[in-house]
Formats: structure tokens, C-alpha cells, sequence
């Protein structure tokens, strides 16, 4: 990689920093807040996660001239391979990202935010725990061939090696511009109507996995409402987008354009300070391979819980994800979180 293309890197960086520091105002207000629809979950299969699929965000805006922010932490486990005539790939190790994400309300018809994220990929320790739970459970292990808490992030075609990381890596990832504007909030129902739009900025190293190289442009409509079940808030939401991909500098042969991408989420407020979430997100193939490990598309379930502590306006949440359908998500992950927006 030549010098030049480190300054388009620092110059988003700079840009991401300036809009942050632009957001960082008076704290928000909790009380008058919706609760969050559910997880600020992404795809972490580490080929996947470079590109810029916006985590679920809320069709709900914060309140005019206020912020809202949240720190997320994933640690994300892979093990997975897959093999044609032409093609071979090898995913092993374990992915962790840290995100501090902030939104603040602008103007009535505007909110913007910026998403920061820290990525890291090396050899991890969950390797031998996790093949005892599915051993307990009669799940297969026949994915996790290779040695325990090994790393190796390989992607071979025609017997030549395209990509490949075998040693620790951990830095800034792709920064991420997001704007939002409301067609409908009707605070009194619950129910919002959102278009929301991001932009990945080309911030990360993409010869660690921690970019993609390239600025990706993502947009999506937002729908949330509010019911009940057993008198208690059922909070429902669901959206669906597309992310138009730029020239990466990963796999860039055979990325693909665009991707679509959608989900839908159930939070149950079970109590006044706890609430149980479930959530399934789906997205498009990012790569035109016949190795569905990444050329599928692939539909992930979230499932955990949130809770407020006793006399405090912060939210800690906690999932569990798994892969529902084809192999291109991550074997097993996990997600916490900490924020200001919190159920009534």
C-alpha cells in the first residue's frame, strides 16, 4: 500500500472526530425516551463485518437537542471452512469489537451520529468451551477441525492465496457517518416511521480485516410500534435497506455492487427495569462465490435481555447470537452493552 492512501484514511478520520465532538452535548434526557428496539448487532464474520451494514438502529429519534449514546462490545467466534474446484476458504479464530456509537437530534426533521468502532482478530479462548457445549448438546463439531484458539483467516482461488491473516491485528475500524429523518413519530402510540442513511468511511486497515478499503453508502425505511402482551409494553420494530458497496480492497474480484438487508425485533418490557428481546436480522451475499461461508446470504437470531439498574437512567443489555440459516454468519457470539436510552 502506497503512502497517498493513508491520507484519505486520516482525513475520515479527522472528519469522523470533528462530527463526534459537534454531537457530544448536553446528555439526554431519559425519561422522555422510547426504549430501544433491540441489539446493535452486525454480521462479525470477519470477511463480512468490513463492509458497512448499519447495526439495528431505532425508527425512534432522540428527543430535539439531545444525545444518546452507547458503548457495545461483541466477541465473536469462528470456525468454519468451505471448498470448491476453484476456490478454498479457511475461517478460524476469534473476532472482538468495541463501538461507541452517538445520535443526537439536530432539528425536528434531522438527527445525526457517528459510530466508532475498534476491531481485533487473533487466536482467542473460547475454542474448547464452545465444542463441550456442543458436545453436551449432541451439536456437531465437524467445523472445528484445526487446532484450539489458532487464527487463520484464509481465502484461496486457482491455488493462489487472495487474502490471508495469521497473526493478531487490532486497531481503529471503519468509521461510520449516520443520518436520520422522520416521515412519522407519534410519541402518545409508539409508533415511528424513519428513513435512516449511513455512510462507512475508509478509516480501517483492510490488510487486517478491520476495513474494507473502500466508503460504502447504506440506506433503509424504519417502522416501530408498540403493543402489549400480559399488560406489559411490547415494544415492535422492523426496517429493510440496501448498502451500496464501493471498489474494496478485499476480495475486490468478486465483491458484489449491493446488498439488501432487513430484520425484525420484539422487546417485552417484563418489568420496570427488565425486558426481554429477540430479534432476527437477514442480508445478501457480499461476494460472488460459490462457498456459502461468504456468497450466502444468511439470516442471524439475537436473543438476551436488557435492565436499568435501581436509581440509575443507564441500560445494560446482554445477548446471545447464532447463525439460523446458511454459514456465512459467525459460529457463536456474544454482545453487552451500555447506554442512555432506556424503557420508561
Amino acid at each position: 500500500m502506497s503512502l497517498d492512501s493513508g491520507r484519505p484514511r486520516a482525513r475520515s478520520a479527522t472528519l469522523a472526530l470533528v462530527v463526534f465532538s459537534v454531537l457530544l452535548c448536553p446528555k439526554a434526557s431519559p425519561a422522555e425516551e422510547m426504549a430501544a428496539p433491540g441489539f446493535a448487532l452486525r454480521n462479525h464474520n470477519p470477511f463480512l463485518q468490513i463492509f458497512g451494514l448499519p447495526s439495528l438502529q431505532s425508527a425512534t429519534l432522540t428527543p430535539p437537542g439531545e444525545a444518546h449514546f452507547e458503548i457495545s462490545l461483541d466477541l465473536a467466534n469462528n470456525a468454519d471452512f468451505g471448498d470448491t474446484d476453484t476456490e478454498n476458504l479457511f475461517i478460524d479464530g476469534e473476532s472482538y469489537f468495541i463501538n461507541m456509537s452517538l445520535r443526537r437530534r439536530m432539528r425536528d426533521w434531522l438527527e445525526l451520529g457517528v459510530d466508532v468502532p475498534i476491531v481485533a482478530h487473533n487466536g482467542g479462548f473460547m475454542d474448547s468451551a464452545i465444542k463441550s457445549w456442543h458436545d453436551t448438546f449432541g451439536m456437531s463439531n465437524t467445523k472445528r477441525r484445526g487446532p484450539d484458539d489458532e487464527l487463520l483467516f484464509l481465502y484461496q482461488q486457482q491455488d493462489a492465496t487472495l487474502y490471508e491473516l495469521n497473526s493478531s491485528a487490532s486497531g481503529i475500524g471503519d468509521i461510520q457517518l449516520t443520518a436520520a429523518m422522520p416521515i412519522r413519530q407519534v410519541a402518545e402510540h409508539g409508533y415511528a416511521l424513519t428513513v435512516r442513511t449511513s455512510l462507512k468511511l475508509p478509516t480501517g486497515d483492510e490488510q487486517e480485516l478491520r476495513g474494507s478499503g473502500a466508503a460504502d453508502l447504506a440506506t433503509g425505511l424504519y417502522v416501530a410500534n408498540t403493543a402489549s402482551l400480559f399488560n406489559r409494553p411490547l415494544g415492535l420494530s422492523a426496517f429493510a435497506g440496501v448498502i451500496l458497496l464501493g471498489d474494496g480492497e478485499v476480495l475486490g474480484d468478486i465483491q458484489e455492487s449491493a446488498v439488501p438487508f432487513g430484520g425484525i425485533a420484539g422487546s417485552w418490557q417484563v418489568a420496570e427495569r427488565f425486558s426481554i428481546t429477540t430479534q432476527l436480522q437477514a442480508q445478501g451475499a457480499y461476494f460472488d462465490s460459490d462457498i456459502d461461508e461468504i456468497g450466502g446470504g444468511t439470516v442471524q437470531l439475537g436473543v438476551g435481555f436488557g435492565y436499568r439498574p435501581r436509581g440509575s437512567n443507564r441500560c445494560l443489555t446482554f445477548a446471545v447470537v447464532e447463525d439460523v440459516q446458511a454459514d456465512a454468519t459467525t459460529d457463536f457470539a456474544l454482545h453487552f452493552s451500555f447506554g442512555n436510552r432506556c424503557a420508561r
